[in-house]
């Protein structure tokens, strides 16, 4: 078996969505798969905040999240900001008919939901809020989400092996956590043009730091801290890259091979 060398790879957009969100309130967090175990836990709805942090209507619809009354109304769910030039957050999104920022979209525990696309003012929002009862509509859930260049993201380590095994793929896996700076730096290089298209014919699996389970999976490949991407071949050959690559280190890692 194949090891080497350091790279890393990394979470979620992190650093810049933590940027995204100061100046809210409340706290959203930029993990939805993070805000939907909470919301699990707590039996509760997850509200999602699509923006653009350059977009002037984003602005004023956050700026209306933050008055008293939408505060109040959004007091008892999980809250979730998504952005859209994060790949796998337009793709999340889309399942709910939203198509561009800014947008908000409240997803029931029935698993409904409610979209409001068209107004970003305080009032508007509020009436939204209080009218977003369940059950609402179904998503477009899609099994694997692939983007239009192929490649498939998945966030159960499970799932993602058995579609590689099927498909005769290589398994990408993205070890991360949402609030670490070279993570979030990580997924923007690894999701960039110029270097997804080297992992087109790859199945990649984004696993989190924070749940547990996921820190066993990596640790079966010598990976103990995050961010990390491990290349694994359907040979059983892996490779391990640690800390923030260079773009050209990503590239490498896209067409690397175990010599046969």
């Amino acid at each position: 078996m194949l090891r080497s060398g350091s790279i890393a790879v990394g979470s979620v957009v992190a650093g810049v969505l933590l940027s995204v969100c100061v100046g809210c309130a409340p706290k959203w967090n930029p993990d939805i798969n993070v805000a939907l175990r909470q919301a699990r836990r707590r039996e509760a709805g997850v509200v999602v905040f699509y923006k653009d942090p350059l977009d002037t209507r984003s602005a004023l619809m956050r700026d209306a999240l933050e008055t008293s009354d939408v505060l109040q109304l959004l007091s008892d769910k999980v809250r979730c900001v998504m952005v859209p030039f994060y790949p796998p957050d337009q793709r999340f999104v889309a399942r709910y008919g939203v198509m561009q920022p800014p947008a908000l979209i409240v997803i029931h525990p029935d698993a409904t939901y409610h979209a409001l696309k068209d107004a970003v003012d305080a009032d508007s929002v509020a009436a939204f809020l209080r009218q977003a009862k369940p059950p609402g509509a179904r998503p477009e859930l899609d099994a694997e989400i692939t983007t239009p260049a192929k490649m498939q993201f998945y966030n159960v380590f499970e799932r993602a092996g058995e579609a590689a095994r099927k498909q005769n793929r290589r398994l990408i896996v993205v070890y991360k956590w949402w609030l670490d700076g070279d993570s979030s730096e990580l997924i923007r290089r690894f999701t960039s043009p110029s270097v997804s298209s080297y992992f087109n014919d790859s199945v990649v699996c984004l696993l989190d730091w924070d749940y547990a389970p996921n820190r066993g999976i990596v640790a079966d490949y010598g990976v103990t801290k995050y961010p990390a991407v491990v290349a694994l071949d359907p040979d059983g050959a892996y490779r391990v890259l640690r800390g923030l690559p260079t773009v050209e280190q990503l590239i490498r890692l896209g067409v690397w091979r175990r010599p046969r």
